[in-house]
């Protein structure tokens, strides 16, 4: 038994204009506008006009060789704060007609492809009293998406924070990257000292109350002849992946320790169960089918060496007694008995007749 997985991602895109920014701060700060272009591999003719999309390995080469040359791995966050208002024009203004700060980060998710089509962000209520903005990327790992989250994360900051009359910080920060040995710029760029690292997500946590800010640029009569151009962009890219994986991490982790439950894996990836079945549901999978999957590949791996007993099975899949795993092995086994294509002899031989439902 297998279930689809995408292994192929489209690649992604990022408008010039985010470059022409980053470049120019760049220059500004002693670098070689010429070789820094050449080599983070930006044609010239893009830097002017309207802009264009380019592949999405430009801008986060850009970072990386930007970290290098000035010997500052926190660049990304320095540039970012420094962000200015209508830098990357639609998108901006979107953001900046609205009537509140809660109404400008909903901006971000729904209209992104105006800028890029590597990344999605996602404004959600996790709570009565929080709001959320996550940041996503579809293509890249590693230090590249952390310097380019870092800028995204703090160059929305620092836009908001351009069109308020009050103080604007957020009461969690949560950064996949490992943590640095000096905090120092964390705190000041983002304000605030709640800066969770190594999290398995990127994001920022604000006060509800703090969404009702009103924003100094509130136009109304903008908002509404922006509407048509932005209901004609194309909608925000599908990170088809990206939730299941980091589920399926999560629950390797937690069967470790014993049982586990939707609450449990929501909680360490820093959302609302809602909100996480909601992630997996535009993923095209269910909480239950990746509970499945885990437990299927776990039950695959442990029975390389033979058979497992009843108890055995029970421990491994993180249940409390063997009564569940009766039920689960009555549950795949009844899923499978119509779908002969999908039955997996060894599986079969593995788990003593558990066989998890088709997905």
């Amino acid at each position: 038994m297998a279930w689809p997985r995408h292994d192929t991602e489209p690649i992604g895109t990022d408008q010039t204009l985010l470059h022409r920014f980053v470049i120019r701060q760049l220059t500004a700060a002693g670098l070689d506008r010429d070789r820094l272009i050449r080599e983070c591999g930006v044609p010239e003719w893009t830097l002017t006009g309207s802009g264009v999309h380019v592949p999405s390995e430009t801008f986060s080469r850009l970072w990386e060789i930007a970290a290098r040359w000035l010997d500052d791995p926190e660049v990304a966050l320095r540039v970012g704060n420094r962000y200015e208002l209508k830098a990357t024009q639609l998108y901006d203004y979107l953001f900046s007609s609205a009537p509140t700060v809660g109404a400008g980060l909903a901006t971000c998710g729904p209209y992104v492809s105006a800028v890029t089509t590597n990344h999605r962000f996602d404004f959600f209520a996790e709570s009565e009293g929080e709001c959320t903005l996550t940041l996503d990327m579809v293509n890249g790992e590693g230090r590249a998406r952390d310097l380019t989250h870092a800028w995204g994360l703090t160059a929305v900051l620092a836009r908001a924070r351009g069109v308020v009359a009050e103080p604007l910080h957020p009461v969690r920060v949560s950064l996949r990257q490992s943590a640095p040995r000096d905090l120092t710029v964390y705190h000041d760029v983002f304000g605030c000292t709640a800066i969770d690292f190594g999290a398995n997500q990127d994001s920022m946590t604000f006060r509800a109350a703090d969404m009702d800010l009103p924003l100094t640029t509130a136009d109304p009569v903008l908002a509404d002849v922006l509407r048509p151009l932005a209901a004609a962009l194309p909608p925000p890219p599908p990170l088809a992946t990206a939730w299941p994986e980091r589920v399926a991490v999560a629950m390797a982790e937690e069967l470790d320790l014993g049982e586990v439950s939707l609450e449990q894996i929501a909680r360490r990836l820093t959302v609302s169960p809602r909100t996480l079945q909601r992630r997996l549901a535009e993923a095209g999978t269910t909480w239950r089918n990746e509970l499945d999957r885990a437990r299927y590949a776990r039950l695959v791996a442990a029975s390389a060496d033979g058979p497992l007993s009843r108890t055995q099975q029970a421990r491994l899949l993180g249940y409390a007694d063997t009564t569940s795993v009766r039920r689960t092995a009555l549950r795949w086994a009844l899923a499978t008995a119509t779908r002969p294509d999908t039955r997996d002899r060894s599986a079969q031989d593995a788990g003593q007749g558990l066989r998890p439902r088709p997905a």
